[in-house]
């Protein structure tokens, strides 16, 4: 195993473990020095999502969807991120990028039909805070 191979197995162990902040450190800096593992980019957004630190999430996430954008699962994982930071519109398309890439992913499908259906109600309550 490389040290690049041990760095990551390092943060992700740590991620498993709890051990969030350390997690984030080590993540973090791999990423820095891997720019293009799309995986160490996933489970960084995990480790942000542990946090409540949601438009970090979203930030790693759109970064492994650029290196990956024919995964489903990464597009599901952005519009949870997009869910839990208060920005519905933008989790309905990532929902709907997942079905596309893979029409019968159930959790996509599940996300997106319980999310449309609420839709009209969690808008009526104001303003739509945006992620960036």
């Amino acid at each position: 195993m490389s040290a690049q191979e041990i760095s990551l197995a390092n943060g992700v162990s740590l991620l498993k473990q709890g051990e969030i902040n350390d997690a984030v450190d080590v993540l973090e800096k791999f990423t820095r020095n891997n720019s293009e593992n799309s995986e160490a980019f996933v489970y960084l957004a995990s480790a942000y999502t542990a946090q409540e630190r949601h438009n970090l999430a979203i930030g790693a996430l759109k970064r492994a969807s650029e290196l990956k954008p024919k995964s489903s699962k990464i597009r599901f994982a952005l519009g949870q991120s997009y869910e839990a930071a208060g920005v519905p519109k933008e989790a309905l398309k990532e929902y709907k990028k997942a079905l596309e890439i893979e029409p019968d992913y159930g959790l996509a499908k599940g996300a997106y039909m319980s999310l449309y259906r609420r839709l009209p109600e969690i808008l009526s309550g104001g303003i739509e805070i945006t992620a960036h």
